[in-house]
């Protein structure tokens, strides 16, 4: 019985490492523990086919303790994912600022803002007119968290904010310079990036990149139309 445990452990534990480690091919990179998890799965092959109980189990331990190498921080690493989750909102105004009282235009039913984010918006004390382009996209699962982006136009140079830790922060671009609200709002290492278009791509866009509690990175493309960028002077 024991036998066959280490051999379908084996089997199973290096069959994914082979698989990643088939993807240096196009470029992926690789780690030693991987190497290392492979040469336990095969200690527990061997260990299969020992021919005395007491060599096959010490073979068995040295495998297991390899696996778990790679294995554990995999775990790990899937666990604090899970735990440090949290459900971000995400909306982004275009502002047009003046010296006009505050205008916020919603222009259909699915991009209405609740009256809560609209009298945060009005609490920042902007003046002028703000559109709403994305509203409420949800980024990940858990506790809630918002963030209202509300952008003067394109960046020139990538610019990467912090999210929200299980609270509403608002984040104001004036020209070059960003500004919080409010202030003291706790935050997480976890970032919002806002980066410039590539090369040949529309120079009045950015991308919006939302970094995931995985590590991993969902976003869209914000566009401003030409004519109301010459307008505000850009």
């Amino acid at each position: 019985m024991a036998r066959a445990l280490y051999l379908l452990t084996g089997v199973l534990t290096g069959v994914p490492v082979v698989w990643a480690l088939s993807w240096a091919v196009w470029g992926a990179g690789v780690s030693v523990t991987e190497y290392v998890s492979l040469f336990g799965s095969t200690l527990l092959l061997v260990a299969a086919l020992s021919s005395t109980r007491r060599m096959a189990a010490r073979l068995a331990l040295g495998g297991t303790v390899a696996i778990w190498s790679f294995y554990l921080p995999a775990v790990l690493a899937v666990v604090g994912a899970w735990l440090g989750d949290q459900e971000l909102t995400l909306t982004v105004l275009l502002w047009a600022p003046s010296g006009s009282p505050l205008v916020i235009v919603q222009p259909s039913p699915q991009m209405r803002l609740s009256a809560e984010a609209v009298q945060r918006i009005k609490d920042t004390g902007i003046t002028g007119t703000g559109s709403v382009y994305v509203a409420n996209g949800r980024y990940g699962s858990g506790r809630k968290s918002s963030v209202i982006l509300i952008m003067q136009g394109p960046v020139r140079q990538p610019i990467r904010l912090r999210q929200p830790d299980a609270t509403g922060i608002i984040y104001l671009q004036e020209r070059e310079h960003w500004s919080m609200f409010p202030s003291n709002a706790r935050t997480l290492k976890r970032t919002i990036d806002i980066s410039p278009p590539l090369v040949d791509h529309n120079p009045n866009s950015v991308m919006v990149m939302v970094e995931l509690s995985t590590g991993a990175s969902q976003g869209f493309g914000v566009s401003w139309p030409r004519e109301e960028l010459r307008n505000r002077g850009r």
